[in-house]
């Protein structure tokens, strides 16, 4: 009979160790807070507010800041994608609805509450904007991108 409750109070322990390790994975997707910039861009992803819908432990939630550290740009827009285990696919998220005719030198983007799957293991951010234009003829600059990709720090 001892070995009986022995054998059951380790299982019990084991079981709510794996259970709980595997509950903080889910929480650690990004270990936050991350921060990436370049000469123009300064992008930080923050921990977000924990929301009814995520009780099913598929999503968690980032507040995402986008900062203009560079000049001032014409054009601007905003592509978010994260990738899904199994596909070569990135699938688009929904920044890319936002669009400014001008971005000044200093201004900030913030999107609160923003949506990743557990299940991807790669956020990008595009960000695109356009040159000024070199002549009075062009009625708009060249256009540039640039890149910013997150990965779980494991």
């Amino acid at each position: 009979m001892k070995k009986l409750i022995t054998s059951l109070f380790i299982f019990c322990f084991i079981a709510t160790g794996i259970v709980t390790n595997a509950a903080a994975e889910a929480d650690k997707l990004f270990k936050t807070p991350i921060i990436k910039q370049s000469d123009q861009w300064k992008i930080e992803i923050k921990k977000g507010k924990e929301t009814a819908k995520d009780t099913n432990n598929n999503v968690e939630r980032y507040n995402v800041v986008i900062t203009n550290i560079g000049k001032d740009l014409d054009k601007v827009e905003f592509n978010t994608y994260r990738n899904e285990p199994n596909t070569e696919t990135k699938y688009g998220l929904s920044l890319n609805d936002f669009q400014y005719e001008k971005f000044k030198q200093g201004q900030v983007f913030e999107f609160p509450n923003f949506p990743m799957s557990v299940k991807a293991n790669e956020l990008e951010f595009e960000l695109s904007w356009h040159g000024k234009p070199h002549s009075k003829e062009v009625q708009v600059g060249r256009k540039y991108k640039e890149t910013f990709t997150f990965t779980p720090t494991k």
